[in-house]
């Protein structure tokens, strides 16, 4: 007998039924049995662990960010006011040279000068000689005395002021004898020589070449140009919700750090605040003034600074971490192995952080700092060093 004609019997039909229907009831009973094992295995699972940071709340004096170039409180260009030969040159003020206040930088020929200024001596003098004899009777003694003496200390290297005229007599009979006018003509003409002699006006250095000796300088021509290193300024622009929050201090206190190197610092005072807003960045300009004593190069004029001015003091805040305050804005928290989320106010920021008031908040408080994928309020937590195992069993039902 073949297999068609034994498909063909009823029996064969009714025990291959039965055959697959016993097969389909083994399959059966082996997953129900491999789902209860993996249940078993499941009762226990490692929960997310998390970086914590304690809440710490005490009153913080902000420090309000900005930057700016460093630049030299004086800085001149020494124009010459008169023309002529340069007879003397310090040097030939080169560039870098350091000059003190008061030293002489710079003669140009001053002997025309020199001789209309002697002419404008004797011609005084001549007019007081002609003075003193018209002031020789009793009555007139003591006036005689005050202008003899002042004779005598009229010299051709020097020309005090005139005594002073006590009563309109004494002014006339000085005026008819031309002597205001030829006291104002040599005063002008110590004037014009003094010009011919530039000194420097404060201590600094040259910042560029100058005119050098035997050369030919003209009115209005730079003779040199002298920087101060040591007296230093940076203007700061701030928006108007920054300059809110400064100190109210007269002179708030200023921390100068150089952008490349950080490491170092210098401490100043916020001077003067300019009194318009720039069109263009909508910002006012403080101008923050420091001393580098020491002359250290990485506070030279023409560094770029960062500035941390002094702020206004807050009462009762903490520090957190721009990434751990999540938009809302809200801090994630862990109460026993729970995760809890609550919102937060924020006063102000600094640098990379935020400054958040008390609140309801206590200190020590855990915020989870690290950030969570996907955070679901309830969830089991546990800090980075501890590993939590917990039941979940109950969850399986």
């Amino acid at each position: 007998m073949n297999f068609s004609e034994l498909s063909n019997k009823r029996w064969f039909r009714i025990a291959s039924a039965i055959f697959i229907l016993l097969i389909g009831i083994a399959s059966m009973a082996m997953l129900a049995s491999t789902k209860e094992e993996s249940k078993k295995k499941d009762v226990t699972q490692r929960v997310r662990k998390v970086a914590t940071t304690e809440l710490q709340f005490s009153d913080h004096t902000l420090l309000i960010h900005g930057n700016g170039s460093i630049e030299s409180q004086h800085a001149l260009d020494l124009v010459s006011l008169v023309g002529g030969q340069v007879t003397f040159s310090k040097d030939d003020l080169k560039s870098g040279m350091f000059v003190r206040a008061g030293e002489i930088l710079l003669k140009v020929d001053d002997r025309e000068a020199q001789n209309y200024t002697l002419q404008a001596r004797s011609g005084l003098i001549n007019s007081i000689v002609s003075l003193i004899p018209e002031l020789g009777g009793n009555a007139q003694a003591k006036t005689y005395e005050k202008w003899n003496q002042y004779l005598e200390s009229l010299g051709m290297s020097k020309t005090p002021d005139l005594p002073e005229i006590t009563d309109s007599q004494e002014r006339i009979r000085v005026s008819m004898h031309n002597i205001f006018n030829q006291h104002a003509m040599v005063k002008n003409a110590e004037i014009t020589l003094e010009r011919h002699t530039i000194r420097a006006p404060f201590d600094g250095y040259l910042a560029s070449d100058g005119a050098i000796t035997g050369s030919w300088i003209s009115p209005g021509q730079i003779a040199a140009s002298v920087i101060d290193p040591f007296k230093l300024e940076i203007a700061v622009p701030l928006a108007l919700s920054e300059l809110e929050l400064l100190s109210d201090e007269e002179t708030p206190t200023a921390f100068i750090y150089p952008s490349e190197e950080p490491d170092k610092k210098l401490q100043g005072i916020l001077r003067r605040q300019n009194a318009h807003i720039d069109k263009r960045s909508q910002t006012v300009t403080i101008h923050v003034e420091l001393n580098n004593p020491d002359l250290d190069p990485a506070f030279l004029p023409g560094n770029y600074m960062d500035v941390y001015l002094q702020g206004i003091q807050l009462e009762n805040v903490d520090l957190l971490p721009r990434d751990v305050v999540a938009p809302g804005p809200y801090i994630y928290t862990m109460e026993d192995t729970l995760l809890a989320r609550y919102p937060v106010e924020i006063l102000a920021t600094e640098g990379d952080s935020v400054i958040i008031a008390q609140g309801d908040f206590s200190s020590g408080e855990k915020v989870i700092t690290t950030l969570l994928q996907r955070p679901i309020i309830g969830m089991q937590i546990a800090p980075l060093d501890e590993v939590l195992l917990v039941d979940t069993s109950s969850s399986q039902h």
